[in-house]
């Protein structure tokens, strides 16, 4: 755990999946769940699962096949070099998208509920700026500093939820399974999206010190996703009601500003909850340029890792303004994930699996 060779521990891996995991979708999830299912959103992560086993066992069983190889490395030994280079670009062009839009909503978010006054391009820069400069110290001290943020972004928020549960109004939810089993498919499968920070396993891999236990780790952080999904999805809809949801962009938001602290110890608690999703958040942006950054330095054969870091900020900058609004950018970002979210995560690693067991390459041959 505290070694100095550059890799990185499944305990390690399975806290960053589950931190990276825990981004601004969190945020959206009860309303892109409502849409498809109404009061009975809670259902989808439980569905959504089933996708998320179902990536997990694409990636890993591919990358298992090569171990101490990023995706850079192994897709070359697949596939003709013309082709592996089209992959990989793909890739790390879908890495720095999300992280743009991720950025900018992060942005919006603070900029409504913190720092009303604060530009928001400010606000960007400062965060990217951050993430920067602790990915230019190596996915080794990164995965470090999420074994200790996971604590302050999940303490604060057990606490919360757990006196939530206490008076949320249940009959909110109710009546049960009232919904159409085609709209829950479709659902389902567009909340496993939110897994999607598994296709970082195409990368992360190669660094772990145990790549065989890699399945290990990303089954633990998707059933720790998806149990927290629910909890969010249920006690959103219980505590504000389905209309409120509807009409929120930030049904979270609302949920946690509906709060009332007995003896108002803290003023503004939604501030005070914000505090754990900008870790997550900052733990997420941070993944994509550096894995961004990593695709760079190795297809260059570069020694070091991070040479492509700084040049990612002004792009990474410019694809987070390039939306006029907060509703343009919340437009973009899921259309973003409806039509390409899932290619990393099941057509290109099975397919890339099935060639190398054709082929015969990797390690099981």
């Amino acid at each position: 755990m505290f070694t100095h060779n550059g890799k990185i521990s499944v305990r390690q891996v399975t806290m960053l999946l589950v931190l990276q995991m825990f981004n601004m979708t969190i945020l959206i999830l009860p309303k892109m769940a409502a849409d498809f299912v109404g009061r009975n959103g809670y259902i989808l992560p439980i569905v959504a699962l089933i996708f998320g086993v179902i990536y997990v066992w694409c990636i890993t069983g591919l990358t298992k096949n090569f171990p101490g190889d990023t995706l850079v490395e192994f897709t070359p030994k697949v596939v003709p070099r013309f082709v592996a280079y089209i992959i990989v670009i793909a890739f790390a062009i879908k890495l720095i998208v999300t992280t743009g839009l991720e950025l900018r909503m992060f942005g919006e978010m603070i900029t409504q509920v913190m720092l009303p006054k604060t530009p928001l391009v400010v606000i960007m820069l400062v965060m990217l700026l951050s993430t920067a400069y602790l990915v230019k110290s190596g996915m080794e001290a990164t995965a470090r500093m999420g074994e200790v943020l996971v604590y302050f972004v999940f303490i604060p928020l057990g606490i919360v939820f757990f006196k939530i549960l206490i008076s949320a109004d249940y009959k909110q939810v109710m009546p049960f399974f009232q919904t159409n089993l085609t709209q829950v498919g479709w659902g389902s499968y567009y909340i496993s999206l939110s897994f999607m920070p598994i296709e970082f396993m195409l990368m992360m891999t190669g660094l772990m010190e145990k790549p065989k236990k890699a399945s290990r780790a990303a089954f633990r952080a998707i059933l720790i996703i998806a149990i927290l999904e629910v909890l969010i999805i249920l006690l959103t809809i219980c505590s504000i009601g389905i209309g409120e949801v509807d009409r929120q962009i930030w049904p979270v938001l609302t949920l946690m500003q509906s709060i009332e602290n007995a003896g108002r110890i803290i003023e503004n608690q939604e501030i005070f909850m914000m505090t754990g999703w900008i870790l997550s958040i900052f733990m997420y942006i941070s993944s994509g340029l550096y894995f961004t950054s990593l695709i760079g330095s190795r297809s260059f054969r570069f020694k070091r890792e991070n040479v492509f870091v700084l040049p990612l900020v002004p792009i990474v900058y410019f694809i987070a303004v390039w939306p006029t609004s907060l509703v343009q950018t919340y437009d973009y970002y899921i259309k973003f994930q409806r039509c390409f979210g899932a290619w990393f995560l099941i057509p290109v690693p099975l397919l890339l699996w099935l060639i190398a067991k054709v082929r015969r390459v990797g390690y099981d041959h």
